[in-house]
């Protein structure tokens, strides 16, 4: 008899920890500036740069990015920015974590307030989470099979895993020209610019995960023009970028973040000479992580006739996939303007940015409920405010479809905007639209036992002798005839044959057995 042995690789989650950061500071009005009369609007991105892994703990290095619109205390009331760039440089204790392993982090600002101090200075308060998780592949060697034992002697079952294929971090830059429509004026300052990521999209194959979708570029400046308060530019920039995996399949899977890195936007003269071209370049980062589910098939108990085996077995833990999807919700709201803010004429802009406040389990389905922090830029029915913008929160609730899913499961779940539209509809209200983006993973931790070795004594003649030769045996709940062969150390085709059973599946509680026995009882390892 030999033992047929197999290495599998198994995915473990070491930890994972979220830990909340403040974050505080000053922006200041730049000299070449004039003083601020009013704080417009506020950008705000925060991302994690590089990650590394240490002895029980990450290292990460990220950014934090500000940027205040705000109207210039000056007879034209000029429009203009402050920018700020904040590094992160920090560490989370992880037990276990070691440098080898492969680690994740995510962060997002769950608040920030701005608060105007002086015409010359704007404090910010931001509280950024940080969520971080690693994992490791552990190799297990397991009995697969017993040659020269007859199959319906050894009990099979599988495994049903997600093995990594590989795990990526990467970058790609997407360049583009815009040039300016013929009714807009021409460029004289670059006011700010927004990018975000929109309609993404993964496709595996051969070997290769192609990455695609768009980035959508909103662009506010000053014209060169005297009527010329502020002017906007709206683009979507499509992207299409492969990125090599070897032994990538189209039935793999992919975990995929993309996040915009740095936006470059210059200046440039067209063919005739005039500011009316924006040359684009856009760093993108890539986390990827490639992995498939397999069904790995192991040898889950055996017995040999007229000899003992022990099995030596390992207990071992490994994700499972439940659910991976992807679905959009459209979240449409009237906003009404408060007493505080001055009627609208025109509507610049309307920007959001949703977050998720809780997350629900239940069988087969995950209630999400968050909020839309949402922000109007427009032109301000009023002479002594040209611009003026207000904001307010729009709540949702999401009932995600998720088969297999239950109370127990924690979920994986990011939230983005696919698409912004708006109308005004009176001087104070108007209607904003949001198509929301979910996307779901859902894994389960399994926990069983594989047998890592098998030890073979046969069994003593004196035992043998003092057996019966034939029993009556009455099933029990939990039996199968499998186990009850073992039980008496006979042959399973001996059993069927000699209670004329042509289904071995169809047994039940309370059913005579006559069993002959071949040897001594062995108990169930």
């Amino acid at each position: 008899m030999e033992l047929v042995r197999e290495q599998v690789s198994l995915d473990q989650l070491v930890g994972h920890e979220q830990v909340q950061v403040m974050l505080e500071g000053d922006l200041i009005v730049p000299d070449t500036k004039p003083d601020m009369a009013l704080l417009l609007q506020t950008e705000e991105q925060v991302m994690i740069e590089r990650t590394e892994a240490g002895t029980d703990r990450v290292n990460y290095v990220g950014r934090l990015n500000l940027s205040v619109l705000y109207v210039a205390k000056n007879a034209d009331k000029t429009i203009h920015t402050i920018n700020l760039s904040r590094t992160l440089d920090d560490f989370v204790n992880l037990d276990g974590v070691t440098k080898d392993m492969w680690v994740r982090a995510r962060a997002t600002i769950t608040n920030i307030d701005f608060r105007v101090v002086n015409d010359r200075k704007v404090n910010y308060r931001a509280i950024v989470d940080v969520r971080i998780s690693a994992e490791r592949a552990d190799a297990h060697e397991m009995v697969v099979h017993i040659n020269g034992v007859p199959e319906n002697q050894l009990l099979k079952t599988s495994l049903n895993l997600n093995r990594t294929i590989d795990n990526r971090i990467d970058r790609f830059t997407v360049k583009e020209q815009l040039i300016l429509p013929s009714a807009k004026p021409n460029i004289r300052e670059v006011l700010q610019s927004t990018a975000s990521i929109t309609n993404q999209e993964t496709r595996i194959a051969n070997g290769r995960v192609n990455l695609s979708g768009e980035i959508s570029l909103t662009t506010l400046y000053r014209g060169d023009s005297d009527e010329s308060l502020i002017e906007f530019i709206e683009s979507e920039i499509p992207f299409n970028g492969p990125v090599d995996i070897g032994g990538a399949r189209d039935d793999m899977f992919a975990d995929v973040a993309l996040q915009i890195l740095e936006t470059h936007v210059a200046i440039r003269p067209d063919d005739d000479g005039e500011d009316r071209v924006l040359e684009i370049e856009i760093s993108v980062g890539v986390e990827l992580k490639v992995y498939s589910t397999e069904t790995f098939p192991i040898l889950e108990d055996a017995y040999i006739i007229d000899t003992t085996l022990t099995l030596q077995k390992t207990a071992v833990r490994y994700p499972r996939l439940v659910c991976n999807n992807r679905n959009q919700t459209n979240v449409k709201e009237v906003v009404t303007l408060s007493d505080a803010v001055p009627p609208m004429l025109q509507v610049f802009r309307v920007k959001g940015t949703p977050h998720i406040d809780d997350i629900k389990t239940i069988d087969d389905k995950i209630i999400v409920e968050g909020a839309i922090n949402t922000s109007i830029l427009y032109v301000a029915e009023s002479d002594t405010t040209p611009l003026a913008s207000f904001s307010t929160v729009i709540p949702y609730r999401q009932v995600i479809e998720a088969k297999g899913a239950n109370p127990t499961m924690q979920p994986d779940i990011s939230i983005s905007i696919d698409n912004v539209s708006f109308n005004m509809l009176t001087p104070t209200e108007t209607e904003v639209r949001f198509l929301l983006t979910f996307n779901t993973r859902v894994t389960e931790q399994e926990e069983t036992r594989i047998i890592h070795d098998i030890e073979f004594s046969d069994i003593s003649p004196e035992i043998l002798a003092n057996q019966a030769s034939l029993t009556v045996y009455i099933t029990q709940p939990g039996d199968n005839l499998w186990k009850i062969a073992k039980r008496y150390n006979t042959p399973l085709d001996e059993l069927l044959s000699v209670n004329e059973i042509e289904n071995p599946s169809k047994i039940v509680c309370g059913q005579k057995l006559l069993v002959l026995n071949r040897g001594a009882s062995q108990g169930v390892f």
